[in-house]
């Protein structure tokens, strides 16, 4: 096993007060590291809207784990910073770290994808490289804001005149960014602190009228051989700007997560698979995907690690207490 035991995340969906009090505790037992919460205005899967899944706002919910845990480190798996300024989006991340310590802050940043929610709001989505130029100019300010406490940005999107930080936290949040393209790559290698690494240039695009299910496509047809190729292109630009090889940890979300016999593995692999429309097969070579016994998983997220230099495993899809448990022994 790895001489560094991986940080483990869950990513959460909690309703009520009473849910997340219970949950909090269980997570704080369970030694897992810390609570990402995705941010969507609503994900139809396809579907008419009214029938639509409405998932908790982030931050509000996170303000409340922060005052039911002392350690949980707590963030966004990530803010869609193309409905609003993004001066908006780190203040709040701002706001986190004052009051908890940033430290325990993860300031999640993206550059939105889900399409219906920008037409749900009267605003059209720009063209993918447009929203990449919002997202390097976002992760730009958050980078000058968190380290000098004070910005100045004339970009094509995103415009700060000597904008201060406010409030000024003692210890600045942890900025994160998702995906897999080369450009994000580059992004990422100059300005984030953890990338979780989503496909690559090669995956499948994630496009048509159900994007949260050409999302998992994309996902469940990435291998590691293509993932692992991202993380020399990360640190290579990393360098490039002056900043350490190592100044990005690299993660990974876990949505696939099945704890089987051995005999059961390619069952269960077809499951995940056909679910999606896709045709049946392994899912030896996806890194999203760890089923198996015990023994499987652990070697699985040993290699993993490894190969993808991780410090930190997301566990994504609705897991039960008894995987987030299992993963998180043997992420030791």
């Amino acid at each position: 096993m790895p001489s560094r035991p991986l940080d483990v995340y869950v990513i959460h969906h909690a309703s009520t007060l009473a849910q997340l009090r219970d949950d909090v505790r269980r997570l704080d037992d369970l030694g897992v590291h810390g609570v990402l919460l995705t941010d969507h205005l609503f994900m139809s899967h396809g579907k008419p809207r009214v029938e639509a899944q409405r998932p908790n706002e982030p931050m509000v919910v996170l303000g409340a784990i922060a005052a039911l845990s002392s350690r949980l480190r707590l963030g966004t798996i990530v803010s869609n910073i193309g409905l609003l300024h993004p001066a908006l989006v780190l203040r709040q991340f701002a706001q986190l770290a004052a009051l908890v310590g940033g430290e325990r802050v993860v300031a999640g940043l993206g550059a939105g994808w889900n399409r219906e929610e920008f037409e749900a709001l009267g605003m059209p989505m720009p063209r993918f490289g447009e929203r990449l130029q919002r997202l390097e100019e976002a992760a730009d300010l958050g980078r000058q804001l968190f380290d000098h406490g004070i910005a100045a940005l004339d970009g094509t999107s995103v415009v700060a005149r000597d904008l201060p930080e406010s409030p000024l936290p003692a210890t600045k949040p942890r900025i994160l960014l998702g995906g897999g393209s080369d450009r994000l790559l580059d992004i990422a290698g100059r300005y984030a602190d953890m990338l979780d690494l989503n496909g690559t240039s090669r995956s499948p695009a994630v496009a048509g009228r159900d994007l949260p299910t050409a999302d998992i496509i994309r996902k469940l047809s990435t291998t590691m051989d293509e993932l692992e190729r991202s993380v020399p292109r990360v640190r290579t630009a990393s360098v490039a700007a002056g900043r350490p090889a190592e100044a990005v940890g690299m993660t990974i979300m876990l949505g696939f997560v099945a704890r089987c016999t051995a005999a059961e593995v390619p069952a269960v692999a077809n499951r995940f698979r056909t679910r999606v429309g896709l045709p049946e097969g392994p899912l030896d070579a996806c890194p999203y995907a760890l089923i198996g016994e015990p023994s499987q998983i652990a070697d699985a997220l040993a290699e993993r690690r490894e190969r993808l230099q991780l410090e930190a495993v997301l566990l994504g899809g609705n897991q039960d207490w008894e995987t987030i448990a299992t993963i998180r022994r043997l992420a030791e």
